[in-house]
């Protein structure tokens, strides 16, 4: 195992690679590149993962994600707060949410957050916890754990990824029905205030 320090010098001599990766035309240097990050991030810690993202010339993002796994998020928040000034750089813990629509695709189902409404699932024993009935057309019970992956992936993306793992507990996806707000469905996209109001209203009590 490598410290936080021994990553970031390997990154600060390196950083101009990864500045312009996607301006790269081998597609076989690209992955090198890749797995050789990945590979210095897992010495530091191995259930850690990256994102680089960001217009051409322009700053660039590195995300280091624990992937929702809640018991490295220490390790995330240890590695970015010990980040080095970097020029052109924008270094991110967590996967944060993102600005823009989208759809998530995940081996052959699809999960349109627009499209998408949510029930949530509440236990009078556990008034804190909060679990989500996710349904969306198209669902088919023979592809479940497909759409409960997009589905998670789905929130991610709505909520960022700290929010999803330390705010949502169990989710579960089925059909749309017809007239899903009759059924005290809303849509998905409505998640985040939703959460902000369910915990301003534990906090009152």
């Amino acid at each position: 195992m490598t410290s936080a320090k021994d990553f970031w010098n390997w990154f600060e001599k390196n950083s101009a690679k990864y500045f312009f990766l996607n301006q790269i035309e081998s597609e076989e240097e690209r992955e090198r590149l890749l797995d050789d990050f990945l590979n210095k991030l897992h010495a530091y810690s191995p259930k850690l993962y990256f994102e680089i993202g960001g217009h051409p010339d322009e700053t660039q993002d590195l995300i280091i994600t624990a992937g929702g796994n809640l018991d490295y998020f220490s390790k995330v928040e240890e590695l970015v707060s010990q980040t080095p000034k970097l020029q052109h750089w924008k270094v991110i813990a967590f996967k944060p949410p993102s600005q823009e629509n989208f759809v998530i695709e995940y081996k052959g189902v699809k999960i349109d957050p627009s499209k998408a409404w949510f029930l949530p699932l509440e236990r009078e024993d556990e008034p804190d916890m909060l679990g989500l009935r996710i349904c969306t057309a198209g669902y088919a019970p023979s592809k479940e754990n497909e759409f409960i992956n997009a589905a998670y992936l789905a929130l991610d993306s709505i909520l960022g990824e700290k929010s999803t793992a330390l705010n949502v507990q169990h989710v579960e996806v089925d059909d749309l029905p017809e007239n899903p707000e009759e059924g005290g469905l809303m849509n998905l996209t409505e998640l985040p205030e939703y959460i902000t109001w369910k915990k301003s209203k534990a906090a009152k009590k």
